[in-house]
C-alpha cells in the first residue's frame, strides 16, 4: 500500500481494534492486539485487493490530468501570449522616441504596457485554471470517483480483513489466553452476557423479511450505502441519522427495512421500532415502550429493565434512557424508528455514542435538534419516475408477456402517483389486462387517491364470493 492508503489502513484498524476493547470490557490488551494488527495488515489488505485497486486506478487517473498552475501558466502563459506583451513592450518605447518623447518617459510606458500584458496573460490563465480545479474537486466525490472507491476499499478491507482476523484473534485469546484477565464475573452475570450476545446476534432475523419486488430505489440505497462507508472510514465515534421523508404509500419502510438487511455486515444487531406517529385511530408509541422494546431485542439485561415500586413514568423514562445509550456505546447497530412524527421522541432514541445507522421514516422532514451529536441526512423518497414505473410494474406483473406500450406506462404512473404501493397492486392486474386495458380501467373510478384506486381495480377483479366476503 501507498503511505497515504497505509495511514488511512491503520486508522480503521485503530478504531476496529478499539471497539474491540470496549467490547471485551476492557479485558482485551488493547495496546498488544493493535500492534500484532498492524504486523498482519498487509496480509488482511489481500481481502480486499480488487477494490484497492480500481482505487488506485482511478486515483492515478485524476492525477494524471490535474495541472497545478505554475505547469498551466508554462504551458499556456509562458509562451505566445507573453511574447505578444513583451513585443508590445518594445513597440510602445520605440513609438515613444518616434515621436519625441523623453527616452526615461518612452522606457517607462513601454514597461507599463508589457506588465499590463503579462498581467492580463495571467489572469487568462487563472480564470482557465480555477474552474478546472473546481470540476475535478466535484467528480472525486461523484459515483465511481476516487472518493466513492475509496470508501469501498476502506469498507471490504474492514468486512474481509479486519474483522474475520480480530474474530481469530478473539478466538484464540479464549482458548490459550490468560484467565485472570479481568474479574470473574457470577453465573448469573455469565448468563445474562451471554443472552445478550445470542439476542444481538438473532436481531436480524427478527427483522421483517424484505418480500415483494423492490425497483426503482437503487439511488437512494447508494446514498445511504456511501453515507454509511464514509462514517465508517472516520475515526470519530457517531450515529448516522437518515431520515426517509415522502407520502404514504411511497415505500419508505420497505426502503428502511432493505437497507437494513443488506447493510447487516456493517453492525451487530439491528430492530425495528413502529413509533406509530401517523397512525390514524392509534396513539403514538411511547418513549418508555420503545426503548423497553429496543433494549428487549438487542440484548440489554432483563433483569435491569425492573424498576422500583412507585417509580415514577419519567423516573423509568430517565433509567430507560441511560441504559439505552449505556448498552450501545461503541456496540454498532441499525435502529429503524418506522412512522415518526415526533422530534423529541426520535432524539431520545438515537444511541449518541456509537457507530449506529439510525433509519427514520416520516411523511415530512423531521427538524432534529442542531445539538445531537450524530451525522444527520435528509433523503426524500419521491414518487417513482417514469423508468422505476415501468421497472416495478414488470417485477409485479404475474404476467409480462404481452406487448409494450410506452404510453399506457407513463398513463398508469401518472394514474398510480408513481406511488410504489399502488404500483405494486396495479401491477398485478397486467396478467389479464394488457397496458392499455390496465390504463383504462384505472382511470374509471375517478378523482380518488391512487392506492385507494389500485386497491379498487384489484376488489373488482375478484369473484362475486370473494367481493362478498371482503364488504362484510
Amino acid at each position: 500500500m501507498r503511505d497515504g492508503q497505509r495511514a488511512d489502513a491503520e486508522r480503521l484498524l485503530a478504531r476496529a481494534v478499539e471497539e474491540e476493547v470496549r467490547r471485551s470490557g476492557g479485558r482485551t490488551d488493547g495496546k498488544a492486539l493493535l500492534a500484532r494488527a498492524r504486523g498482519a495488515l498487509d496480509t488482511m489488505a489481500r481481502a480486499a485487493a480488487e477494490e484497492y485497486e480500481a482505487y488506485t486506478r482511478a486515483l492515478d487517473e485524476a492525477e494524471a490530468g490535474q495541472l497545478t498552475f505554475r505547469q498551466r501558466y508554462a504551458r499556456e502563459g509562458a509562451g505566445t501570449p507573453l511574447l505578444v506583451a513583451g513585443v508590445a513592450g518594445i513597440a510602445a518605447v520605440v513609438a515613444d522616441m518616434a515621436l519625441g518623447t523623453g527616452t526615461g518617459t518612452a522606457l517607462g510606458a513601454g514597461v507599463t504596457v508589457g506588465v499590463a500584458g503579462a498581467a492580463a496573460t495571467v489572469v487568462k490563465v487563472a480564470g482557465t485554471h480555477v474552474p478546472a480545479a473546481h470540476h475535478r474537486a466535484g467528480a472525486v466525490s461523484q459515483p465511481g470517483g476516487p472518493e466513492q472507491l475509496r470508501l469501498q476499499w476502506l469498507t471490504a478491507l474492514e468486512v474481509r480483513g479486519i474483522r474475520p482476523y480480530l474474530d481469530q484473534q478473539r478466538v484464540l485469546a479464549a482458548s490459550t489466553g490468560p484467565r485472570k484477565a479481568g474479574p470473574r464475573l457470577r453465573g448469573t452475570d455469565k448468563s445474562a452476557a451471554a443472552r445478550g450476545r445470542s439476542v444481538l446476534e438473532q436481531s436480524f432475523g427478527q427483522l421483517p423479511e424484505p418480500l415483494g419486488p423492490f425497483a426503482g430505489r437503487r439511488q437512494e440505497m447508494a446514498r445511504i450505502r456511501q453515507w454509511v462507508q464514509a462514517a465508517r472510514a472516520t475515526t470519530e465515534t457517531r450515529p448516522t441519522v437518515v431520515v426517509l421523508h415522502g407520502a404514504s404509500g411511497s415505500g419508505r419502510t420497505t426502503l428502511a427495512v432493505r437497507a437494513a438487511h443488506d447493510l447487516k455486515d456493517h453492525f451487530r444487531g439491528a430492530c425495528v421500532v413502529d413509533l406509530r406517529g401517523d397512525s390514524p385511530g392509534d396513539p403514538p408509541l411511547s418513549t418508555r415502550d420503545a426503548l423497553l422494546h429496543l433494549l428487549n431485542r438487542l440484548g440489554a439485561p432483563r433483569e435491569q429493565l425492573l424498576f422500583r415500586e412507585r417509580s415514577s413514568p419519567d423516573q423509568q423514562v430517565k433509567r430507560l434512557s441511560e441504559l439505552y445509550h449505556q448498552h450501545l456505546t461503541g456496540m454498532p447497530v441499525t435502529v429503524v424508528l418506522d412512522d415518526a412524527s415526533d422530534p423529541q421522541q426520535v432524539r431520545t432514541l438515537i444511541p449518541e455514542r456509537s457507530d449506529s445507522l439510525v433509519l427514520v421514516t416520516s411523511r415530512a422532514p423531521l427538524g432534529l435538534p442542531d445539538d445531537l451529536p450524530a451525522r444527520v441526512h435528509q433523503l426524500p423518497v419521491e414518487p417513482l419516475d417514469a423508468a422505476g414505473a415501468e421497472e416495478l410494474l414488470a417485477v409485479a406483473a404475474q404476467d409480462s408477456s404481452g406487448p409494450y406500450d410506452a404510453d399506457s406506462a407513463e398513463r398508469v404512473r401518472e394514474l398510480c402517483g408513481g406511488l410504489p404501493l399502488a404500483l405494486r397492486i396495479a401491477g398485478a392486474a397486467l396478467g389479464p389486462r394488457s397496458p392499455l386495458a390496465l390504463a383504462t380501467d384505472l382511470g374509471a373510478y375517478g378523482p380518488v387517491e391512487p392506492v385507494e384506486r389500485a386497491l379498487w381495480l384489484r376488489y373488482t377483479d375478484q369473484p362475486e364470493p370473494l367481493r362478498r366476503l371482503l364488504r362484510r
